[in-house]
């Protein structure tokens, strides 16, 4: 979902919460349409205006987050539901806007009791339970249902036209992950809580979702974790930690494609430092750990891609010898993400 900071500067007098509506309609002939409405386009706005012909008051029901999510699938909606209906709401056409937690429109027709649910012509005929429920619902509330007969447009539809033919520059994006996908925390994965510990960094996720709406993107994620060569914990928890890092962030509308991760310590570091106990099966003379490159090149293999697949390559990271080296040795462009806003992060892309 595209992230759209400042909530406040959606709001209008036309969206309402279904109590204060019906305090205001009264006993107006009341016109009802309920969707989704991801990606106002112009099939919904023929849809609306056809609607309002036949109502004194058109009302429209806007599908929040989490349902439209369940309905149709990691990535959507494109926009949070008070854009949504900011978006609605702007139209002439229409006089108010709710918000439902609700799938289908059976939930506001209960409550609202209009006199007409309006429906696209794509639902005539349709038997789909959802669509059966919204018909008996009108039906006992003493309403009828009313297909429009405008052209229809799929909002899906439009978003593979973009993904297909909408030629986008192809970028890899090496993530750090913690002090960057995640906040630091000491070792973490070296205490059973590891769980309670995670906190996300909801700026720099909310950047990868930005960056999706502009590049062809591949994200991959690429870390040190030398706590399984110290004997803190082993790789099964890192796995873990990383698959629960995926999961979140997968609710999100990001999915990372490779998680590559080095638990070994170079023999040359471990030398240096003998007051520091390490494993030795985890001790080798050359490692994949950054700044060194390897684990991209592994991550690239089993993706079956190349360097020279991509049109620019970017590192996010919070530390100058790793990250910022790791990116210098990749040839790419590299944001330290400390500290750093969505905006300023979204400003600081500055690709080679």
């Amino acid at each position: 979902m595209i992230d759209i900071h400042h909530p406040g500067q959606y709001r209008s007098q036309k969206i309402v919460s279904v109590t204060d509506l019906i305090d205001r309609i009264g006993k107006k002939k009341i016109g009802l349409c309920h969707g989704g409405f991801d990606l106002t386009h112009p099939g919904h706005v023929r849809h609306f205006e056809s609607a309002k012909k036949m109502s004194d008051v058109l009302v429209v029901s806007v599908t929040s987050d989490q349902f439209v999510s369940e309905r149709k699938g990691r990535g959507r909606p494109i926009y949070p539901e008070y854009v949504r209906a900011y978006m609605i709401a702007s139209l002439s056409c229409v006089d108010y806007v709710v918000i439902t937690d609700a799938q289908s429109g059976v939930e506001v027709i209960n409550l609202l009791k209009p006199s007409v649910y309006f429906k696209g012509p794509d639902y005539i005929g349709k038997q789909t339970p959802g669509i059966q429920a919204e018909r008996e619902a009108i039906q006992k509330v003493g309403g009828e249902i009313k297909y429009t007969d405008d052209e229809t447009l799929s909002t899906t539809s439009i978003i593979e036209y973009i993904w297909n033919n909408v030629n986008r520059r192809k970028l890899l994006v090496c993530i750090d992950r913690d002090g960057t996908l995640i906040e630091k925390v000491e070792w973490l994965g070296s205490e059973k809580n590891w769980r309670e510990q995670l906190r996300y960094n909801n700026d720099l996720i909310s950047f990868l979702s930005f960056l999706k709406t502009k590049y062809d993107c591949t994200f991959i994620v690429v870390s040190n974790q030398a706590g399984v060569a110290r004997g803190l914990f082993d790789m099964t928890t890192v796995g873990q930690i990383n698959c629960t890092i995926d999961g979140e962030l997968r609710k999100q509308g990001i999915e990372i494609l490779s998680w590559e991760f080095c638990p070994f310590v170079d023999a040359r570091y471990a030398a240096a430092h003998p007051e520091i106990h390490f494993e030795n099966k985890f001790v080798q003379e050359t490692t994949r750990r950054k700044p060194r490159i390897g684990m991209v090149d592994d991550a690239l293999r089993k993706l079956g891609k190349n360097l020279s697949d991509f049109d620019s390559l970017l590192v996010l990271g919070d530390r100058e010898d790793d990250d910022k080296q790791f990116a210098k040795h990749l040839g790419a462009s590299y944001i330290d993400v400390k500290q750093k806003s969505y905006e300023e992060l979204k400003n600081n892309v500055h690709l080679h």
